[in-house]
């Protein structure tokens, strides 16, 4: 049973991925190649991205980019929501700025990175962790503020340390809700690095859409879009496997 769920699974991927390409085929046989570029001209240039050593150097950028915003990101927003959580002081006092965080637009968040940090790359880096920080901390307090008070009394009443209360109650809850934002941050994260190089910068993938887009070059901004959707998969994949297998093979 579990087998046919699986293939069905697999084979509405296939349908949903044949389905997007025939939309494409017939709205590129009614528009001109600059409005919808054709299949062919897209898949040749992702050959060509590909196999140049250059163009995956630009991939490599924003991978780093990435990386580093949301290492920071993740990192402080963890220690927020621990802090609202364990709190109600630190709650009061952090939740506005989170607040603040969740609300400002990342174009916002942009402008002011280019005044504080210049056209080098950097300001993808903050925006990216602007936009993991208030994910990460709302989803952990959350996670702190669900656990079950039984099993903390228990844990008290067997005279377990903070430290052993930590790692043995609240551990285990927050991390179902650690998980989810974190694939959602990771998904977010993607999009807005290349946002934030398309406006600050001329490498990485965003930087190669907007040189794309100065030559009037439609199919290599598809392909270069192509690209993030592949990247942000293996890296979903790769998560799934490792760091989040745990938890999937317990449900």
């Amino acid at each position: 049973m579990k087998n046919k769920e699986i293939t069905q699974k697999y084979a509405y991927k296939v349908l949903s991925f044949l389905l997007i390409l025939t939309v494409w085929k017939v709205l590129s046989t009614r528009f001109s190649p600059l409005v919808v570029p054709t299949i062919s001209s897209v898949f040749e240039s992702l050959l060509e991205i590909f196999m140049s050593e250059e163009l995956l150097k630009m991939i490599f950028l924003t991978v780093i980019r990435l990386l580093i915003g949301l290492t920071i990101g993740v990192g402080i927003g963890l220690v927020t929501g621990i802090l609202m959580g364990s709190s109600k002081i630190f709650k009061e006092i952090l939740f506005p700025i989170i607040g603040l965080f969740q609300t400002i637009p990342p174009v916002s968040w942009v402008v002011l990175a280019l005044v504080w940090f210049g056209f080098n790359g950097r300001p993808a880096i903050f925006i990216v962790v602007t936009s993991t920080l208030p994910i990460i901390a709302i989803n952990v307090y959350e996670g702190i503020s669900s656990i079950d008070q039984r099993l903390v009394e228990m844990a008290k009443l067997y005279k377990y340390s903070k430290e052993k209360r930590f790692i043995h109650v609240v551990f285990p809850s927050i991390m179902p809700y650690f998980n989810s934002a974190f694939r959602i941050a990771l998904g977010s994260g993607w999009k807005i690095a290349v946002m934030g190089e398309v406006l600050t910068t001329s490498d990485g993938v965003g930087g190669m859409i907007k040189l794309a887009r100065l030559n009037v070059e439609p199919e290599n901004i598809i392909a270069w879009s192509i690209v993030i959707v592949i990247l942000f998969y293996i890296s979903d994949f790769l998560l799934g496997k490792t760091f989040f297998r745990k938890e999937s093979d317990q449900c």
